[in-house]
């Protein structure tokens, strides 16, 4: 689960980070590189760092930044403390369904793909969608994979439990690294879409029933 809004610090834990920075090390991935849903840039910061200034690939960012009030800004002033030029990064202030569509229009492609945007069922099946776009060989890793953010672990669970392309190689806390063998079609259909959100609202309705019936 995401921590405080107020924290410029990675939201990830510090094995967690060390295990990102050492998988980018050791691809030494050229593509570009996406991450989906970036707080306050504290991740995002760090990954960049693991390349050296003239060898970093392109980072795309897709957030809509309204997750606490000027975020946009904060990531900016983040990276730039860090030594690191905010316009290098390409940010797309849009939520993950209609970016992923630009896109996909524009035949973009990623090596390295980061998913930590919204937690619900629906919102990480649309964050799936953008597996397609990723390069074979590539990487895409799910932070907050996990009980405690059930609507992550369904959504990831059914999605290899679907595609066979693709394989988990690794875990570290609430962090999964996963891997795509081989090309594939039709990563995230319409009725995955519907499915997610019917499922998340009857979830949703659970928990609330659970809560007023509680002693």
């Amino acid at each position: 689960m995401r921590a405080s809004s107020t924290t410029l610090a990675p939201e990830i834990s510090g094995n967690e980070l060390a295990r990102l920075v050492a998988l980018l090390r050791a691809e030494r991935f050229r593509g570009a590189h996406l991450e989906i849903g970036t707080a306050a840039g504290g991740t995002l910061r760090e990954l960049m760092r693991a390349y050296p200034d003239e060898t970093r690939p392109r980072f795309v960012v897709v957030d809509p930044m309204t997750y606490f009030p000027d975020q946009f800004a904060k990531v900016r002033r983040n990276l730039g403390d860090a030594g690191l030029d905010p316009g290098c990064v390409d940010f797309r202030v849009a939520k993950s369904w209609p970016a992923l569509g630009r896109a996909t229009r524009a035949g973009e492609t990623f090596s390295f793909i980061f998913v930590d945007g919204a937690h619900k069922l629906r919102y990480v099946t649309e964050d799936l969608g953008w597996a397609g776009l990723l390069e074979p060989g590539g990487v895409v890793c799910f932070h907050d994979y996990g009980p405690a953010e059930r609507g992550v672990m369904m959504a990831v669970d059914r999605f290899l439990a679907r595609h066979p392309n693709y394989a988990a190689v690794d875990r570290v806390e609430r962090l999964l690294i996963v891997r795509k063998l081989a090309a594939g079609r039709g990563e995230v259909s319409l009725w995955d879409r519907v499915r997610a959100s019917a499922i998340g609202l009857y979830l949703q309705l659970a928990a609330g029933t659970r809560k007023r019936l509680a002693p």
